[in-house]
């Protein structure tokens, strides 16, 4: 028993050493989906700094290409959608959705749905805050 409580103690104490590094760098030759793996990752533990950086760095080096800026935009929507960032969340996610209004057929389909999905998970009343402070209605 007395084995099990250190084991776990020592975990705990490892996760908060790596959960409370911000990662600061990303290499040049990592890929758009090994960079959005890693954004997940950071995103799983709760790193959402780590989780914006990596998100932010795909749409910087890789954002002239349409599907990987919608998959990397959203992901950093649902960054902010977790903490609580709604109006972070909702303008990247209508964002979004205008891009389909214009070019739909050039972008990955399941986006446009898991927008609308996310939008719909932002309490209602402050989704109605959001959306009049920005002039906008529900659909």
């Amino acid at each position: 028993m007395k084995k099990i409580i250190s084991l776990a103690a020592l975990i705990s104490i490892a996760f908060t050493f790596f959960s409370c590094r911000t990662l600061k760098e990303i290499p040049e030759d990592k890929t758009a989906a090994q960079i959005i793996q890693m954004g997940q990752n950071y995103g799983g533990v709760s790193d959402y700094k780590s989780a914006e950086f990596c998100y932010n760095t795909v749409v910087e080096r890789y954002g002239s290409d349409p599907s990987i800026y919608v998959e990397a935009k959203y992901e950093l929507g649902r960054v902010y959608l977790a903490q609580h960032k709604y109006e972070k969340a909702y303008n990247i996610f209508t964002e979004l959705l205008d891009l389909y209004d214009s070019y739909g057929t050039m972008l990955p389909g399941s986006y446009k749905k898991l927008c609308n999905i996310s939008i719909s998970q932002i309490p209602e009343l402050r989704l109605q805050e959001i959306q009049a402070k920005n002039g906008t209605v529900s659909e």
